[in-house]
């Protein structure tokens, strides 16, 4: 295997692309009935590696073994990450480049980085203000006699909603410049909860 070197995007990626199952079926492990096949980290004569539902990990139930697709080749080749996720890269033809870059590959995969640290900085500030503000509208859901109640019936639901658009597909929700100014104004929402008691 060449040497590269890979960032956090390439792991992503790689887990992006391939399913736990798809993998173990690949090196020799048939995924039964149920989603469980043979560990191949002791000897297991009857099936108790669990593959996760969303295909993207693994547990074994005996051995305690567990992770995803890299954890995965990484036990049962005996590699570290970075070389089981080459290995992975390598035996899928997956559209990974990790032979030496050019100039201009090098700042555009920088500027991906960047995006990609950026957006994660956003979605964790998001989730820490609209955590707070959901956690003070169901103190206030239940107190009937509290100035934010009628808020908290109005707003309760829609704050859930935003923390799982959040959480599922934050580049629209980042990219929404909407959504982007009702989290500021939600910030100084949550400065003067205080002062509308």
């Amino acid at each position: 295997m060449k040497s590269c070197r890979l960032c956090k995007e390439d792991y992503d990626e790689v887990k992006r692309l391939l399913s736990m199952e798809r993998v173990a079926e690949f090196y020799g492990y048939k995924v039964q009935r149920g989603r469980v096949c043979l560990c191949p980290f002791h000897k297991d004569t009857h099936p108790s590696m669990k593959i996760y539902p969303d295909g993207k990990g693994f547990y074994c139930w005996s051995c305690g073994a567990g992770g995803d697709v890299v954890k995965f080749v990484g036990l049962l080749f005996g590699l570290g990450n970075r070389e089981a996720c080459l290995k992975l890269i390598d035996d899928f033809s997956l559209p990974i480049k990790t032979e030496g870059l050019t100039y201009r590959e090098k700042r555009e995969r920088q500027d991906r980085q960047n995006r990609y640290r950026k957006l994660r900085k956003f979605q964790e500030e998001a989730h820490s203000i609209l955590w707070e503000y959901w956690k003070l509208l169901c103190n206030a859901a239940q107190q009937y006699s509290s100035p934010h109640f009628d808020e908290a019936m109005q707003e309760l639901s829609i704050v859930e909603y935003w923390l799982e658009c959040l959480k599922e597909c934050p580049e629209e929700y980042y990219a929404d410049r909407k959504a982007v100014r009702k989290l500021g104004e939600i910030e100084r929402r949550i400065a003067g909860w205080d002062d509308f008691a």
